[in-house]
């Protein structure tokens, strides 16, 4: 049972950690809705399939999260030329 609780927190650790790098990976201005992005998130979902419907999830919200700033930000600009 250790086993499993060590494996838990582990995974808990790699998932955090892959959220805060694609969130790096988005403040650096990297689409992370390209498909030729390969996000931590992913990566993490491709090695461990006992979590990746949470991994996909997590990474809809984030495209989702980072097409809302665009679209904002491309808004602000326009305004600005004028």
């Amino acid at each position: 049972m250790s086993q499993a609780i060590t494996k838990s927190i582990n995974l808990q650790q790699t998932l955090d950690t892959a959220i805060q790098e694609t969130q790096e990976i988005m403040q650096q201005g990297i689409d992370i809705s390209d498909p030729s992005v390969v996000t931590p998130l992913e990566s993490v979902a491709n090695q461990y399939p006992e979590i990746s419907p949470q991994c996909n999830q997590l990474l809809m919200e984030l495209v989702q999260q980072q097409m809302k700033q665009l679209s904002g930000q491309e808004s602000s600009q326009f305004v600005n030329e004028f």
